[in-house]
Formats: structure tokens, C-alpha cells, sequence
């Protein structure tokens, strides 16, 4: 199983190039050339011909096996209408959730028996848009697609006919197989969980002005519910942030600290916000749980070894990967059957921070 990843969209998966490598490739013309006989016959033989002479076979596998000659991928795809290949588009291999998605997918795809291309869009409008293009889906079989910002009139409008799954909250398209996360449920589920630790005054870090609408404006709304479901209708600060990261979750606390708003919980957007703004107070001399209660969402590994460890909602990443690539394999053998949307299941992990 062979793994190509790229930062761009529209880099494809290369083969091996033996004018660059200064091995000579062997062609199906040379094993003809070697055999005695024409490149149609070769075709045949490796397609397994039926009309085809016992000794024309036996030459040219022979020529085969002398020669190493590997038939290229393009053409058994011209033969079997197949790659071999999926294609997998997210946001960010610097964010922990993103490359853990990355490296679920790699291992779907190797029990799969697959070959699998990732790609890098950075939220960047340009390269989605190339993704929803299709534009190597001549290498592919199909495409399971992280979206950040593109419309779902814009997926719906470039995809044509492939074989697509789309992850995570931001698309609401119900024409499409999606694998998609309750945000507004998770942070509700966060803050409710700050609240029966005690907390009565929770701020939240992570309301910014770019990136995925969507993720962003469920998880102000789930952490507001919480709040009026309890009667907590003060009006806490929403930190505002440009990123979610540590060094975002640091600058959010100092923004906090000086305010000068008194506070006894924290619900992040994010893991990497909370574990940044950890840090900056335990500089300021406030500590959780004694100081005040923090809590956030995805659980990502850096969440167990924080100090203190973190408390988060965590989601399901593997049961995700493994759910996409089946709806995706489904719809590869079966292109006219109904699409699916699937919710992931989410739960709390408690740990040191609320305890």
C-alpha cells in the first residue's frame, strides 16, 4: 500500500519516472520484442485471454518474468475501470486531529488493500474548490472530503459524478454520503459538565472571524444553551481568537486576565486552546481545578499528558475513518444507490481539569 501526500491540491500521485531515476522502464513493446511476438498478443496474455496459444502464453510469460515487467496502473485502469487509489482532502496536517485523521485513513486504506493520496487545503477556498473539482479523479476511485469553506452549492455544482464522502460539521448536504459530528451537542455537553462541577461564571475561547462557520457558530450555540438551560445568563466574555492553537488559547487567557471579569470556568473550542491557555494561567498563579474549571473538545493525545490532563468531549475519529471508507466503497461498487448521513457518536472523558 503506498501513501502520497501533498500541501497543494492538484499534485497527483506519481510513478515511478525512469528518465528522472535513470532506470530504464520496461514496456510492454520490450517483453513483444523479447517474446517473438506483437504487443497485442502480450495484451492478451495478461488479460488472461482465453483464445490464446499454449506456447504464445508460455513465451511471453516467460519475457515477463525475465524482464520485470510491471503492467502500469493506467492501463489495468483503462482494463478493470478501477484505481486502486482513494483520495483523502482535510484541513491541516498540523493540527493533532487532522493527522490523526490522516493516520486512521492510512490504515483503512492498507487493510483495504488500497492506495491512498492525501491532500493538504489549508482552509483555503482555491484548493477545496480544486478538490470538488475532481481534478485527479482520473487517478482515483473516489474521494472522502474534509470541507472548511466551500459552499455545499459549490460541492454540489463540481463533483460531477464521484464517489464522495464528506467529513465533519460543515457541510449539510443530504445528496451526498457525509459522516458528520453534533457540534452544538458536544460543546453543550462540555459546558453542562463545567456547570455540575460548580462553575457559574464560564467563559469560552474560541469564537473567530475565519474558518469553518459552521463548527464555530454550533459550538457559541451549544455552550449557550448550556448556560440558559441552567439559568447562567450571564454574560461571559466570548473570547475571540484568529486561530485555534496553543499560542490562540495562550493570548485568549491573557486577554481574559487583563479584563479583569471574574471567572471559574473555561470551555474551549478546541483541545489546543485549552491546553495554551493551561499554561499561560498557571503562569498568572491559577490553577484547575482549584482555581477555576476548564473543559473542550476532540481529546486528542496531548489532552492525557497536560498538567493537569484535560477534560474534553472526545469523537470518535477511528469509527469515522472506518465508517466513510465503507460508505465510499459502497457507493464505488454501487454508484446509483441512496446516500447516507451518519452521525459519530461523542462522549466525555473526564480528567484532572474539572475534577
Amino acid at each position: 500500500m503506498r501513501v502520497s501526500i501533498s500541501a497543494q491540491a492538484g499534485l497527483a500521485e506519481n510513478g515511478d519516472n525512469g528518465a528522472m531515476s535513470g532506470i530504464r522502464r520496461v514496456t510492454l513493446g520490450n517483453v513483444a520484442e523479447a517474446a517473438g511476438v506483437s504487443p497485442a498478443s502480450v495484451g492478451n496474455v495478461l488479460r488472461s485471454h482465453p483464445h490464446v496459444r499454449p506456447e504464445i502464453r508460455q513465451r511471453v510469460l516467460a519475457a515477463v518474468a525475465e524482464l520485470g515487467y510491471r503492467p502500469l496502473a493506467i492501463g489495468q485502469n483503462l482494463r478493470s475501470g478501477r484505481t486502486g487509489a482513494v483520495n483523502l482532502a482535510i484541513p491541516n496536517f498540523a493540527q493533532p486531529y487532522f493527522a490523526e485523521m490522516a493516520s486512521l485513513a492510512v490504515a483503512a486504506a492498507e487493510r483495504s488493500d488500497l492506495r491512498l493520496v492525501v491532500q493538504q487545503t489549508d482552509n483555503r477556498l482555491d484548493r477545496e474548490r480544486d478538490i470538488a473539482d475532481a481534478w485527479n479523479l482520473g487517478a482515483a476511485d473516489g474521494l472522502i472530503f474534509s470541507p472548511s469553506v466551500i459552499s455545499d452549492e459549490e460541492i454540489e455544482e463540481r463533483r460531477g459524478q464521484m464517489p464522495l464522502v464528506l467529513l465533519g460539521e460543515h457541510s449539510r448536504l443530504s445528496t451526498v454520503n457525509r459522516v458528520y459530528l453534533d457540534s452544538v451537542a458536544m460543546a453543550r455537553l462540555a459546558t453542562e459538565h463545567l456547570i455540575e462541577r460548580g462553575a457559574r461564571r464560564i467563559v469560552m475561547f474560541g469564537d473567530r472571524q475565519s474558518g469553518d462557520s459552521n463548527v464555530i457558530g454550533e459550538r457559541v450555540q451549544g455552550y449557550r444553551e448550556a448556560l440558559a438551560a441552567h439559568g447562567l445568563e450571564w454574560t461571559a466574555p466570548l473570547i475571540k481568537v484568529d486561530d485555534w492553537n496553543r499560542p490562540d488559547g495562550e493570548r485568549a487567557a491573557d486577554r481574559l486576565l487583563s479584563s479583569g471579569e471574574a471567572f471559574d470556568g473555561i470551555f474551549c473550542a478546541n483541545d489546543l486552546l485549552a491546553l495554551g491557555a493551561l499554561r499561560r494561567l498557571r503562569g498568572a498563579g491559577l490553577h484547575a481545578p482549584a482555581d477555576y474549571r476548564i473543559a473542550a473538545v476532540d481529546d486528542i493525545e496531548e489532552a492525557s499528558f497536560s498538567e493537569p490532563t484535560l477534560t474534553t468531549v472526545a469523537v470518535d475519529r477511528k469509527w469515522m475513518i472506518d465508517t466513510a471508507f465503507r460508505l465510499l466503497m459502497r457507493e464505488i461498487g454501487q454508484p446509483t444507490g441512496p446516500s447516507r448521513q451518519v452521525q459519530a457518536p461523542h462522549h466525555l472523558v473526564l480528567r484532572e481539569s474539572t475534577r
